[in-house]
This record gives C-alpha cells, structure tokens and sequence, in this order.
C-alpha cells in the first residue's frame, strides 16, 4: 500500500498526533537507529500524549512495515522518505525537512543509542549531518535560484534515504546466518 502525505497528515491527527508524517517516519527511524529495534506501539507512544489507539490507521501499518522492511532489508540501498509532494512550497518541505531530521534525533534519544562520540566514523558523520540539517533555519532566502534551492533540497533527501541505511548498520550490524548475511536484526 502506497503511503501519502496527506492520509497521513489526517491519519495521525485522528489519533491525537500533533506531528507530521516526515515527524512520525523520522521518529520511527530514530527509535531504531537507538534501539534495533522499535515495536509499533512504542512508535505509537511517541506520536501522541493521548492514550494509544487501539486500532492503527492502514496509513501508519504501511508506514511503520515499509520503514521496517526497508531498514532490515539486505538488499536494500534506501528508504522511502515521506515528505510534502514538490508541488508544496518549497518552505513547507524545508520545515518537513527539518523536522524529520530533529525527529530522528529525538527518536534515537528516546531509542537510548550510543553516544555520537563512539559511533563509527560513518554513522558519526550521518549523525552530525542530522544536526545540521536539524539545525538549519527555515527562512527562505528569496535572493537565491529558486531552482538550485530545489535541487539541493532533493539531494539531501536523497542523501539521508542512503545514510541512514548506512548508520543503522554501523550502530547494529547484520548478524551472519549460515555464513553469508541474509538480513539486518530486528
């Protein structure tokens, strides 16, 4: 099942989220980056201050297994990365940008992950791109090549949907399995 922006916006907000969908995906990658592992409800606990649902929207299953499969995916080079369509202003995707990088941060705290300063060189730096990224200003400089401010918006996302894969298997590497690595722990 396809996930999108939009069912998700709604989705999350029936349930008493206050994020956004790249808020909740980059919670969800940030608890496993931290944990390994992070079952749906833990996820779940961390979108909303109200009580957990007792049924999870279809939207949010099928963003939670994505995610899932494509973090302990062996032959997977990327995640999905969910994010406002190109046709939002580019503001509104810088903000979702932002957002899910502090959302990954925070979801690594919560996840207890090691502490950057023992990470791998690889997953060192995939961590302190994310606070930059999570750091940036939202403030759109009109004075720029609007096309420009596109293309390097895409290219970090495209960047983050590899690095991220990156750091998850520095911080838990596969485990070998009759002697080759079939897949990633979870």
């Amino acid at each position: 099942m396809p996930v999108h922006y939009p069912q998700l916006r709604d989705d999350l907000h029936d349930i008493g989220a206050v994020l956004s969908p790249s808020e909740a995906q980059g919670t969800l990658i940030g608890l496993w980056l931290g944990k390994g592992h992070a079952s749906e409800s833990e996820w779940l606990s961390e979108l909303s201050d109200e009580a957990t649902p007792n049924i999870m929207p279809a939207s949010l299953k099928a963003m939670y297994a994505e995610a899932i499969n494509q973090i302990t995916s062996a032959d997977n080079l990327g995640l999905s990365l969910i994010f406002p369509e190109d046709d939002q202003p580019f503001r509104d995707r810088l903000m979702a940008l932002i957002e899910f990088a502090q959302s990954v941060l925070y979801g690594y705290a919560v996840g207890k992950g090691p502490d950057p300063a023992q990470l791998s060189p690889e997953a060192k730096e995939v961590f302190d791109d994310l606070q930059a990224i999570a750091a940036l200003d939202d403030e759109v400089d009109h004075t720029h090549d609007d096309e420009e401010d596109e293309i390097n918006l895409h290219e970090i996302i495209d960047y983050l949907s590899a690095a991220l894969i990156v750091m998850y298997i520095n911080v838990h590497p596969p485990v070998p399995s009759g002697g080759h690595l079939s897949s990633r722990p979870h």
